[in-house]
């Protein structure tokens, strides 16, 4: 009761002034990887050294496309500069749709302020409507980073989305987390990847994370073949083979934590030391946090290594407890 109080009183509060005027200025930087897709990235010196730090990827960027539909409206921080730079672009009077590739607070913090800003509708896959609509309340280091996260309107998103020269298919593709979309404009090779990729090793996730379920969705996408990946933390490859090895390179990665993680649970054991054998202890970071990561430290294990082990554990014993299933089912038959 008296952390709901605190966070009432003295949190709410600081969140709405630093929304509208944050302590460390942003800044915006808007460039156009290829003819018809803009790239919105907003920053200042203390989110790039915190993107660093949390795993070398950026703060989350927006994709408009074609000046019609925004992709992810970025983090509640950079509140006041996606609207200025809306503006300075004239997407104010352009912006139909807006499509949330997923329902972390840093990929929908300025839905509302994109919808009253234009009237666009804000879409997303079914499986995500309710964290948008009725966000979760965020761990306090995701509050610090991209500020509060205020719940929205949101639409079940179609298969497919047009523009006036694009057409983008909707791929769910679910993983890192449940209800999870890309787009993909099939003529182009373009895939909006969202955080399908993010980097290729990085190996600590929230709870929602489903390793089992990322890697069938990064084999979806590889066979795809996309020419063109636009991810949602900035990293942009214009090269089909370069794309290619990207992809194969976080698959191969999360498929051999898989391997790591059926290999190491023959017996009965605790999460933290199947986590520890998965991996082993490398330095003096490993052995501080358990094996858990640095990360896990610094989020009080709320992003963490033992979300993603656990997430291939659950898979292997759904997958033992259907083999003995179906041999019963069959001993009856018999």
């Amino acid at each position: 009761m008296l952390q709901r109080w605190l966070r009432r009183l003295i949190w709410q509060p600081f969140a709405t002034f630093s929304s509208a005027f944050p302590i460390v200025p942003l800044r915006a930087t808007v460039t156009q990887p290829v003819d018809g897709v803009v790239c919105i990235r907003i920053d200042n010196v203390v989110t790039r050294m915190l993107g660093r730090f949390s795993g070398g990827y950026d703060y989350a960027v927006c994709y408009l496309l074609d000046g019609e539909v925004l992709v992810d409206t970025g983090f509640a921080w950079a509140r006041r500069s996606l609207r200025q730079t809306l503006r300075t672009l004239g997407a104010d009077a352009s912006i139909t749709t807006v499509v949330n590739t997923h329902y972390h607070e840093d990929h929908t913090g300025n839905n509302a302020l994109v919808r009253s800003m234009t009237g666009a509708r804000v879409l997303a896959h079914r499986d995500a409507i309710a964290e948008i609509r009725f966000p979760s309340r965020a761990a306090w280091y995701r509050s610090f980073l991209f500020g509060p996260s205020p719940g929205d309107a949101v639409e079940p998103v179609g298969d497919v989305i047009t523009t006036r020269l694009f057409r983008f298919e909707v791929h769910h593709l679910p993983g890192h987390c449940p209800g999870h979309l890309c787009l993909f404009e099939p003529t182009r090779g373009w895939l909006f990847s969202g955080d399908l990729y993010i980097a290729a090793d990085l190996d600590s996730q929230l709870s929602d994370a489903d390793g089992p379920l990322w890697i069938e969705s990064l084999e979806r996408a590889i066979d795809l073949r996309p020419r063109c990946l636009f991810d949602a933390h900035g990293v942009i490859v214009t090269d089909e083979r370069e794309v290619r090895a990207l992809l194969e390179r976080k698959r191969d990665f999360l498929v051999a934590i898989r391997e790591r993680v059926r290999a190491a649970s023959s017996r009965p054991q605790s999460i933290e030391e199947l986590t520890g054998v998965v991996f082993a202890p490398k330095g003096l970071v490993d052995r501080i946090s358990l094996s858990d990561g640095w990360m896990s430290l610094i989020t009080g294990s709320d992003f963490s290594r033992s979300n993603l082990v656990r997430s291939f554990l659950r898979a292997e014993i759904q997958a033992s407890t259907q083999s003995l299933t179906d041999g019963a089912m069959e001993e009856a038959l018999r």
